[in-house]
């Protein structure tokens, strides 16, 4: 009989065997332990990216908003009607005529200059915006706790014309990063920015040659006067699809040219043109899309109408592109827009301009025909379009403006992005 070993040698190798897989279960827990920390943090950095990617693309669109919207804001980016205030458009940028071109608005510091910016941060009753006139934007951290995303915008000036660049940094929450010139709550965990060209879509497409253009007859019995001294355009005044027979008018052309010569009837492309595709021509937009663009007021009257435009308009003609349904009565004395702040009129149904009233801009008639008895005395620098025919009576002067229309053509409009500007980095 072999004999037992000694009870103190028992369960060695099981010891050792326990052993090695508690080593083995260890070394497990710890990895997947490493894994599970890795992971939640890779989640919460992706969270944090993916909240400052979301604030900067916000900010693109609502700088593209604002840019098109004509309402005037305060400092807090609120529509405000108080004396001064101006649009979102205004506020930021500078628009030079002569070039056509935009640049970003500056404010001096120290003997440095610097771009304006806005800067908006979203809190649980929704965002807080920033719009300074000078300075940085003023923001407060929004008492409720939390993440509260951010965004700032800053404008860079294009190199052509009718363009500008957006730069939107967006942030995870409160932080320097997307508050210019003010403290955050910390350096900041997670930044995004976005850049994107943005272009004018301009509200008139193409300006008349013409200070009266008719797509039918213009046979006009009352004592119109026309003027257009812009050797550019022609000096016409006026240029019709059909015939022209105004015995009374007075035309005032270049020089020393005489009134008749200034006329041009029978024009093929615009008795070829129906009037739908007559109005795209000239805004780009046939009278359905034109009417629902951003930045388009519409007006109903049923009587004189200077009071409902006066109201659609706002103060400084901040919104500049009217629409009305129906008829237009105005009685003067009344002035719609200004040399540097021209209007594009389009009316409906029947146009009736009184005594004392003064229009800066472009009127466009869609009715089948403009009767223009009922006019008189009124004065209109810009031009008239008529997708009709012209009759009547009345006695009103239009006047040939060419740096009017070139306003309307090179500022007044709404942005879009260009494709393929867009960057993220």
């Amino acid at each position: 009989m072999k004999p037992s070993p000694p009870l103190g040698q028992r369960g060695v190798a099981a010891l050792g065997v326990t052993l090695m897989l508690l080593f083995a279960m260890t070394l497990m827990v710890g990895i997947a332990n490493r894994n599970l920390v890795f992971e939640q943090r890779s989640s919460a950095n992706q969270i944090r990216a993916t909240r400052a990617f979301e604030a900067a693309e916000a900010g693109l669109e609502w700088a593209q908003a604002m840019l098109t919207s004509g309402s005037t804001i305060g400092d807090d980016c609120a529509p405000s009607a108080a004396a001064g205030s101006t649009s979102f458009r205004e506020r930021v940028l500078d628009y030079d005529a002569a070039s056509r071109r935009f640049s970003p608005k500056t404010w001096t510091a120290a003997g440095a200059s610097h771009p304006l910016q806005a800067a908006c941060v979203l809190a649980d009753a929704g965002w807080t915006c920033g719009c300074p006139s000078a300075g940085h934007p003023t923001l407060t951290e929004p008492a409720e706790a939390g993440a509260h995303p951010a965004f700032a915008v800053l404008f860079i000036a294009a190199t052509r014309a009718g363009m500008v660049q957006a730069v939107v940094t967006g942030c995870d929450h409160f932080a320097p990063a997307c508050l210019p010139g003010l403290a955050g709550s910390s350096a900041g965990r997670a930044s995004a920015t976005s850049q994107v060209t943005l272009a004018l879509l301009p509200a008139l497409a193409t300006p008349p040659v013409a200070a009266l253009t008719a797509r039918g007859n213009l046979a006009a019995v009352g004592a119109l006067t026309l003027v257009n001294t812009d050797a550019a355009s022609g000096g016409l005044t006026a240029q019709a699809g059909g015939s022209i027979a105004m015995p009374a008018a007075s035309l005032v052309t270049i020089g020393e040219r005489p009134g008749a010569a200034s006329l041009a009837a029978g024009d093929a492309q615009l008795t070829a043109t129906d009037a739908e595709r007559l109005l795209t021509r000239f805004l780009g937009l046939d009278r359905a899309h034109w009417q629902q663009r951003p930045g388009v007021r519409s007006v109903t009257c049923t009587d004189e109408c200077g009071a409902s435009l006066a109201d659609a308009i706002g103060p400084d003609s901040a919104h500049r592109m009217l629409w009305v349904a129906g008829e237009l009565q105005l009685d003067g004395p009344f002035t719609l827009g200004s040399p540097d702040r021209p209007v594009i009129l389009v009316v409906e149904g029947p146009l009736r301009l009184g005594s004392g009233v003064v229009i800066h801009g472009l009127v466009v008639s869609l009715a089948a025909n403009w009767d223009t008895s009922g006019s008189a005395g009124a004065q209109l620098h810009g031009a008239l379009i008529a997708l009709g025919g012209v009759s009547g009576n009345g006695a009103l002067t239009i006047a040939y403006d060419p740096a009017v229309l070139a306003r309307l053509g090179g500022e007044l409009g709404s942005f879009v992005r260009v494709p393929g500007s867009w960057r993220d980095f």
